[in-house]
């Protein structure tokens, strides 16, 4: 039996989120950040801290509604860099469809900082065009 080929091709789809020190609604609270389309996978991504936030302690975490740490688990925002997203092959379900974050702090509220999301999906199954012959 012959492997089955598929022509169909799709792009890489990208969300962006900058989330500054006076955007949560509350500090420790995990809030849906960005939305992703049921059956979405992500293969790439990454928290980039811009502005250090400026209290005791600050992180950053990323899950969804069952697993909150999902994709990053208490990323340090009180120093500039870059942080890759955990990979780990979950796709999206139509309840399960929001990455949230959870900005943590101690200290003082932060009164600076500032982090930009980077996450890349894609939709198996879903075609935006053809390359090949598929046979």
């Amino acid at each position: 039996m012959a492997i089955t080929k598929d022509s169909g091709r799709q792009h890489v789809q990208t969300a962006y989120l900058t989330i500054n020190y006076g955007d949560p609604t509350a500090y420790g609270t995990a809030e849906d950040a960005i939305e992703l389309p049921p059956g979405a996978e992500v293969i790439g991504g990454e928290v980039v801290v811009t502005t250090a936030f400026n209290s005791t302690t600050n992180t950053i975490t990323l899950g969804d509604v069952t697993t909150a740490n999902r994709y990053a688990n208490a990323v340090d925002l009180k120093t500039a860099g870059r942080t890759a997203l955990t990979l780990t092959g979950f796709v999206t379900t139509t309840t399960e469809r929001f990455i949230r974050a959870n900005l943590a702090q101690t200290g003082g509220v932060p009164t600076a900082g500032s982090v930009r999301i980077r996450v890349d999906y894609t939709v198996p199954a879903r075609a935006t065009q053809a390359w090949g012959n598929g046979r």
